[in-house]
């Protein structure tokens, strides 16, 4: 009962504050040791919301985010990037967006949202990044978040322009959710 209940809870429709659209966000921790408590799950969300938002995303969408042990997201590092390290955060986009375009033909629809893909965390590698960088593990799974939702909706960070792009919309989030640096 209890675990049908964490599910519950976890697979939320959130409303917009910007408009009626009710976005769906589903987080599973899937690590050996779940330890995700409910104000960083509700974080997550709300990073999410912010994103999508200041992207002025009006339809409807679908994001998955898997929070992840280090051994994992470097096996899906290595089988879906050719690279065998640990990494902070992956994306995995299901439509091909070009910097945020949206439009009603943009992919595949999930009872009404557009599914726009999955993000794997890895919350050790995040605690290890807030403490490099000196700030707090909630500024850093947030920051992650953004990042990863940019790149479902298109953006990346290939060359200085791209990444310089990236980065003010991620700093932007981070200042709307109030987690500066």
């Amino acid at each position: 009962m209890k675990k049908e209940m964490r599910e519950d809870k976890r697979c939320q429709k959130i409303k917009s504050r910007r408009c009626d659209m009710v976005n769906e966000i589903y987080i599973e921790d899937v690590r050996e040791n779940p330890d995700l408590c409910e104000e960083m799950e509700k974080l997550l969300e709300k990073t999410v919301e912010a994103t999508l938002s200041y992207e002025k995303v009006e339809i409807p969408c679908f994001v998955s985010i898997s929070i992840v042990e280090e051994d994992e997201i470097k096996e899906i590092n290595n089988e879906h990037r050719g690279i065998d390290n640990v990494t902070d955060v992956l994306s995995f986009p299901v439509v091909n967006l070009i910097d945020g375009t949206f439009n009603e033909d943009a992919g595949d629809f999930y009872e009404g949202r557009l599914i726009l893909g999955d993000v794997v965390l890895c919350a050790k590698r995040a605690k290890e990044q807030s403490e490099e960088f000196g700030h707090s593990i909630e500024r850093e799974m947030s920051y992650l978040t953004c990042h990863s939702i940019l790149h479902l909706i298109g953006y990346d960070h290939e060359d200085e322009d791209e990444r310089e792009v990236m980065r003010q919309k991620e700093e932007a989030v981070m200042e709307i959710l109030n987690l500066r640096r």
